[in-house]
């Protein structure tokens, strides 16, 4: 058996705040050094590479700034998200009928079905909530500028159960197990690392699945921080113009501000997660969202902490081992090769 130790070397502050998010079949680390992801393929191999991408956060500057910073993060993250995924589905489908496909004009049916999915999350998560909550608490009387915090509270009510019942329904999935048991692989494998634990995929895999600075918590904050913020903003437009906008209306001015709420969110989670010892406002601010997790993670095993450790190993820059293979941009190795 292994001997169990920690290294303060791997804990080092200028490294140890990590963190991801799971993809088909593996996991996407993004250190303070680089971002990587690793998957493993049918065959049982683990391939890994870099993700290399211009960012908003490099720019400094205003992105830099408290607010701005987190919603550069939240943009550069996203972006490089869906990189990292379109290689893992890539590595997961490598028939010919699927390279053709690509040939054949992929990319702008990948466009096209994102387009759809983001019209489709706008209407079931923001201007169907809204509406219903107008009718019920309006009953088609004009909005005086007192009432508009209570429509988005019961529409921020209504957007969370709709996520609530989405998450529920979707877990039974079994490409969405799996793809949940990767993002408890990452979780479980920050842990080990922040604690610096050795041997780290051995002791990944008795950490827990849960992790404050989980971005599934950060979502959730964003959607409380939206009633209180859009609250406010309405009724001050109600209370300067004395109109009463529709749904639609609104979703067409939320828009836009929804980086500053995303970016009022994160600071307020990055301010948590310092004092999360020593403050119980802090944990009770996390509270919801670790709640939320135990929907979107599954506790993983040894196989699948195997492929978040070679991720965490690349984005740091440091040596994955000899049983990973390490790829570059668009290349992925034949079954075997």
């Amino acid at each position: 058996m292994k001997a169990v130790h920690t290294d303060s070397k791997a804990a080092d502050d200028s490294e140890s705040k990590t963190g991801g998010q799971a993809v088909i079949e593996g996991v996407m680390m993004r250190s303070p050094v680089s971002t990587a992801v690793a998957v493993r393929t049918a065959g049982g191999r683990i391939l890994a590479r870099k993700l290399s991408m211009s960012q908003l956060t490099d720019r400094g500057g205003i992105w830099k700034k408290p607010v701005f910073r987190g919603a550069a993060t939240l943009i550069d993250t996203l972006r490089l998200g869906m990189k990292a995924l379109n290689w893992s589905a890539e590595v997961a489908d490598r028939s010919d009928d699927h390279v053709e496909k690509e040939k054949k004009g992929g990319s702008f049916a990948t466009f096209l079905s994102t387009a759809f999915a983001f019209l489709l999350a706008i209407v079931l998560f923001a201007w169907l909530p809204l509406h219903c909550s107008k009718w019920i608490l309006e009953s088609g009387s004009a909005a005086g500028a007192g009432n508009q915090f209570w429509i988005h509270l019961l529409a921020g009510l209504f957007r969370i159960a709709a996520f609530l019942i989405y998450l529920g329904a979707i877990s039974f999935m079994p490409d969405v197990k799996r793809l949940f048991m990767y993002h408890g692989a990452e979780h479980q494998t920050i842990h080990a690392w922040e604690k610096g634990l050795r041997p780290l995929p051995e002791m990944a895999v008795g950490q827990s699945p849960l992790h404050q600075r989980c971005g599934t918590s950060f979502l959730l904050l964003v959607m409380l921080g939206t009633v209180i913020f859009y609250g406010v903003f309405d009724s001050f437009v109600v209370l300067l113009t004395g109109a009463n906008p529709s749904a639609l209306v609104r979703i067409i001015y939320h828009l836009p501000l929804i980086p500053l709420v995303m970016g009022l969110s994160y600071e307020l989670l990055k301010l948590a997660d310092r004092h999360l010892e020593t403050s119980s406002l802090a944990r009770a601010l996390t509270a919801p969202g670790l709640f939320l997790q135990k929907l979107t993670t599954r506790r993983a095993g040894l196989p699948e902490v195997e492929v978040a450790v070679a991720s965490l190993w690349v984005s740091l820059g440091r040596d994955p081992g000899p049983e990973v293979d390490l790829v570059e941009e668009g290349e992925i190795p034949e079954e075997g090769a």
